[in-house]
């Protein structure tokens, strides 16, 4: 039962915070399928992978390029651009990774865009832009070395992945929908 979730461990800790997301059937018990649930959670592992394309066969022990084995988003998807993969944590850290060998080029705050995010980066015209959940879009020169060229500022929520399309890009806040073009 919930009220019996009590000791100071961080399992326990985290399974107090996370009880409901576990509790599927609302009854404030975790039975045998939640249970199992948790346990696979913990057991899993966290990170970026490459993987080889092509081959026969269990490929387990030779299909794995690179791993990138430290916290990755929980939403967010990464963006492949002009040879180089983008990802953007939950709190607004972006990191770039040469994609053949899965070193980090470069790893920095957007500053002016410290946020949650939950909208993917998305590319055009040499640009890559990231849409954080209180409304700040970070528009970046696109490179493994990026840059900040503009933020701006939409003062509503964004949980939407922006579109693009003939020149234009599309941004859904909560209460409007946005297109920017030349």
């Amino acid at each position: 039962m919930k009220s019996e979730v009590t000791g100071a461990e961080k399992i326990d800790k985290m399974l107090k915070e996370a009880f409901e997301a576990f509790d599927t059937d609302r009854d404030e018990k975790l039975n045998a399928k939640d249970w199992e649930v948790f346990r696979g959670m913990m057991a899993s592992e966290n990170g970026l992978l490459a993987i080889k394309l092509g081959g026969q066969g269990d490929q387990t022990a030779t299909a794995i390029r690179w791993r990138y084995q430290k916290p990755v988003p929980q939403v967010p998807s990464t963006l492949l651009y002009k040879g180089v993969l983008y990802m953007v944590n939950d709190s607004g850290i972006l990191l770039s990774f040469d994609p053949a060998t899965g070193n980090v080029i470069k790893q920095g705050r957007l500053h002016g865009a410290i946020d949650k995010y939950f909208a993917s980066p998305v590319a055009a015209d040499g640009k890559v832009f990231l849409v954080g959940q209180g409304g700040q879009v970070s528009v970046l020169k696109a490179a493994g070395d990026w840059q900040v060229l503009a933020v701006n500022e939409l003062d509503d929520e964004v949980f939407a992945t922006p579109a693009i399309a003939d020149g234009r890009v599309y941004i859904r806040t909560r209460s409007a929908l946005y297109s920017f073009g030349k």
